[in-house]
């Protein structure tokens, strides 16, 4: 029997901060979940969702997984099953599962229109089952919702939320009969938002659904269940006394995670019954920190960090009262004499006011969202709040076509 499983998600691999690669740390990242995986004796890991950052990785953050993927299936880790999130490329994923199942490494990338091709059963060397595993991917609005002329907003997202609840529930009455009468643990796996989750600004979370604010409830998943892994959230946490949580990306995804605990969940059984989980902390690869105030304290920060001689990337404010003059030139030219200091990000909040002034304060375009522009357009246009009620489901959807974030 499995004693030991690990939970992770949201690994989003080849993602960059402020067009800064990120590679190093990825490596270094499983790397380390590697020495977990062989130091806990894990038999099985969970992967749920985004297990990339978008849907055409690169080649550099294929061969990570592919070459972390090899690793783990030569441990003392049996099984592996990864389910798709809402960035990945559901076809790209599933693409090599009949390859990766001869190495015991599930995948489930699609929504599938049989439930019982979600319920992934993990067998023992004598081929009995060990561990029965709901692998529900991301759910797409095509998989799981009705569309009827005619539908407001609020018809819609009953209907896109009913169509959530319908497909877990098929799958979980699979799973409940492939382990009728075996002493065996249950797990589900998901990709989506639960009521209750926790988020940090500029920690990278997308809206899921396009116009909505769509969250389930804890009470979607059954007592029958010995754990849920749940991916999306970027906080490790807990949601609900029915062990169902968010283990987090392993990686701070913006400087609003700047020195935020990152983990991954340990859970240890004894037969079907979940004796612990055991929270383990991810290091730091690449430290990032926020510095805000005027010149004399953005400069007091910057000697600091420089004294700490350890790499650090900086998302650097100006709120003081006078215009600094020239502030980009300045933060430069203190910085090049400490080579491991890198400012990332530097906004000047002091000369306008509204969405012109977030805009103002970017180095480049690239570093605007979309939504914002919108509302930027907005106000440059004075369109009227009852005009913008119209715009704005229009424009989601075309964001949604585009794949772009919100």
């Amino acid at each position: 029997m499995i004693r030991k499983v690990l939970h992770t998600s949201d690994w989003h691999i080849g993602r960059r901060l402020k067009n800064h690669e990120r590679y190093d740390e990825f490596k270094k990242f499983f790397a380390w979940l590697e020495g977990v995986i062989k130091s806990e004796e894990v038999e099985a890991l969970l992967v749920a969702g985004d297990v990339f950052d978008n849907t055409t990785p690169s080649a550099k953050a294929q061969d990570i997984y592919y070459s972390f993927l090899g690793n783990v299936a030569r441990s003392s880790c049996r099984h592996i099953v990864i389910i798709s999130g809402n960035h990945d490329s559901p076809a790209f994923l599933d693409a090599p599962k009949d390859l990766l199942k001869l190495f015991k490494i599930h995948i489930v990338g699609q929504a599938c229109e049989d439930p019982s091709d979600e319920v992934i059963i993990l067998r023992d060397e004598t081929g009995e089952p060990e561990l029965v595993v709901c692998a529900v991917p991301y759910l797409r609005d095509r998989d799981v919702r009705t569309f009827r002329a005619g539908d407001d907003a609020n018809a819609a997202e009953a209907s896109l939320l009913s169509g959530i609840r319908d497909h877990y529930e098929r799958v979980f009455a699979c799973a409940s009969e492939a382990a009728a009468g075996r002493d065996v643990p249950v797990m589900a796996m998901g990709h989506l938002f639960a009521r209750g989750g926790r988020v940090v600004e500029g920690d990278g979370v997308r809206s899921l659904y396009v116009g909505t604010a769509v969250e389930v409830g804890s009470d979607l998943f059954p007592d029958f269940l010995t754990y849920t892994a749940l991916g999306h959230l970027h906080s490790p946490q807990v949601i609900s006394r029915k062990n169902v949580r968010y283990s987090g990306s392993p990686l701070a995804m913006g400087f609003g995670e700047a020195g935020q605990g990152k983990a991954v969940c340990v859970l240890e059984l004894d037969g079907a019954k979940l004796t612990d989980v055991k929270e383990i902390s991810v290091p730091t690869f690449q430290r990032l920190e926020r510095i805000e105030g005027n010149m004399s304290e953005i400069f007091r920060s910057l000697e600091f960090f420089a004294g700490q001689h350890e790499s650090i990337w900086l998302d650097v404010t100006y709120t003081g009262e006078e215009a600094p003059g020239a502030l980009q030139d300045k933060i430069d030219e203190y910085v090049k004499n400490f080579p491991l200091l890198e400012v990332l990000s530097l906004r000047d909040e002091t000369k306008r006011t509204g969405y012109a002034a977030d805009v103002a304060s970017y180095k480049s375009l690239d570093e605007v969202k979309p939504l914002e522009m919108l509302h930027i357009l907005f106000e440059h246009y004075q369109i009227p709040e009852s005009q913008q009620a119209i715009f704005i489901p229009m424009y989601h959807e075309i964001l949604r076509e585009a794949g772009a974030e919100f």
